[in-house]
């Protein structure tokens, strides 16, 4: 049996064609939702939704040929009455994913797969999450790095004692779309990943131009002019700090280091090895040992989908389930009241 998928936004990063690897390589680079979706047997793509006419128009020449009785909507609700779906995928601008979630629960939908982040408050995530716990309905959060070999190669690294105890992570996030909401909030999901445990406290500076963000004001992250960098601190409850770098002054750089009691692990964030910096007595001991991950045949946007599947069918605890994805947005949330309020340290705890 087949899931029935339909999709509500189609952006470049749903639609998308998989592109040809270089010869003599052989095979498919996956990076959309639809792509994903046709790599699996077991989801059957039945129905796509936006409000833009030119994009469902794009769509149709782009997968004609794979998915040719699709069904177009410029409504989504109509579409969630008529399709019969199992699985929705929820690829709209940031800031209206609550309302798209909330009624595919009440329309019957077994699983859904959000687009990060969650939302752009926390009153809207937190109706989600009760919401798909009253309905039992899984819900998964696109960060989709969390499904990444690397990130767990570091993560067991560091579990494993080889940086002794974490101490502090450092995330920097550069280039013209260092938007702290639709960019941003993957460094601070990923600090998260790192630290394992609760956002505690916060202070940021925002990109200047932007003293009126006491709360999310942008366009959904399409246009990063309309969105605030940010350079912020975070503390966790097990002690753990962390300094996010945004900015769109600087090259598009994507990298984190996280330093330990006896050495550090640093990356790019879209790499595939990262490179572990043991103590050593004096800096000529120091040497650099490069972390290699494990071969998967299944990955990335891929594996979020599988894993959506599974929890349809078995239950359990997504990888980046919504109150996981929570947690960035909450960090996110913060940084705009500490700048707000002449980058004071904010608790989180009291925000809630």
């Amino acid at each position: 049996m087949a899931y029935r998928v339909g999709i509500v936004g189609a952006s470049p990063l749903v639609t998308n064609r998989p592109s040809t690897a270089p010869y003599p390589l052989v095979g498919e680079i996956i990076q959309s939702h639809v792509a994903s979706i046709s790599a699996l047997a077991d989801l059957e793509l039945v129905a796509i939704c936006d409000l833009r006419q030119k994009r469902l128009e794009t769509f149709v020449e782009l997968w004609n040929d794979r998915w040719p009785d699709v069904q177009t909507y410029a409504d989504y609700q109509t579409m969630l009455e008529r399709e019969n779906l199992d699985v929705l995928t929820v690829a709209t601008p940031d800031d209206r994913h609550a309302q798209i979630v909330l009624d595919s629960i009440m329309a019957g939908i077994k699983g859904i797969l959000c687009e990060k982040p969650i939302a752009t408050s926390l009153e809207t995530a937190d109706k989600m999450i009760e919401a798909c716990k009253r309905a039992k309905v899984p819900m998964v959060v696109n960060y989709t790095r969390r499904w990444m070999p690397l990130y767990h190669k570091v993560r067991e690294t560091i579990r494993e004692g080889a940086i002794g105890q974490l101490i502090s992570m450092s995330a920097t996030h550069g280039g013209p779309r260092a938007m702290l909401f639709r960019n941003g909030t993957h460094y601070l999901d990923g600090m998260c990943f790192f630290a394992e445990a609760e956002p505690q406290l916060v202070w940021a500076v925002l990109e200047n131009g932007f003293d009126h963000w006491d709360r999310y004001l942008g366009d959904g992250g399409t246009d990063p002019s309309l969105e605030p960098s940010a350079d912020g601190f975070v503390r966790f409850t097990n002690g753990i700090n962390a300094h996010y770098r945004g900015s769109k002054m600087i090259p598009t750089i994507s990298k984190m280091e996280l330093t330990g009691t006896t050495g550090q692990i640093e990356f790019m964030m879209d790499g595939r090895t990262a490179t572990l910096i043991p103590d050593g007595s004096t800096p000529i001991d120091v040497q650099q040992i490069t972390l290699q991950t494990d071969l998967y045949q299944i990955q990335g946007m891929i594996a979020v989908y599988q894993e959506l599947t599974t929890l349809i069918e078995d239950g359990g605890e997504s990888i980046c389930s919504p109150e996981e994805a929570r947690k960035a947005l909450q960090i996110a949330l913060g940084f705009l009241k500490s700048h707000s309020q002449g980058s004071q340290l904010i608790n989180l705890a009291a925000t809630d």
